[in-house]
């Protein structure tokens, strides 16, 4: 294992911390808080700040986390993205923002999905974080690109 691979790692453990973290904040009721690590998590993840993330489509921004990385590096960066914006929407939920937590569950859903059709077995974990949006996504306001991926897994669309 090569110097960039231990540094992804490390970072990886630090994402999940912080998404550890911001599920104590929103036990806690500090949702500011939580609000706010997320956006400095997100910042980290793409090493640029939240204004310049502002403007680029979903597809771009699934590109710099890909961009110079192996495949598997790659997903896994793609799904802790998936997670950090499944628990942003958690926290929106907790709030009552039922339209800005439904974003983040849409949101979410799609990012992982990206990955999950291209892997021949996904982690369990990775499925229970699917299920667990898809119920709190209606039916009738999911996405049509997640609609797709999830015929394409033979799953509801």
């Amino acid at each position: 294992m090569g110097i960039r691979d231990d540094y992804i790692l490390r970072f990886l453990a630090l994402l999940r911390q912080a998404i550890a973290q911001m599920v104590r904040f929103r036990t806690a009721g500090r949702f500011t808080e939580a609000l706010d690590l997320a956006l400095q998590a997100q910042e980290r993840l793409f090493a640029r700040t939240t204004a310049q993330l502002a403007g680029l489509s979903l597809e771009e921004l699934l590109r710099l986390l890909r961009l110079d990385e192996p495949k598997e590096t790659a997903d896994e960066k793609v799904l802790a993205y998936g997670s950090l914006l499944r628990e942003t929407g958690l926290v929106y939920a907790a709030m009552d923002r039922n339209d800005s937590a439904l974003g983040c569950f849409q949101l979410a859903l799609h990012v992982m999905l990206t990955v999950v059709v291209t892997q021949p077995a996904p982690a369990e974990d990775t499925w229970a974080t699917l299920r667990d949006l898809l119920a709190r996504i209606p039916p009738d306001q999911l996405h049509a690109p997640a609609k797709e991926m999830l015929q394409q897994l033979g799953g509801p669309a």
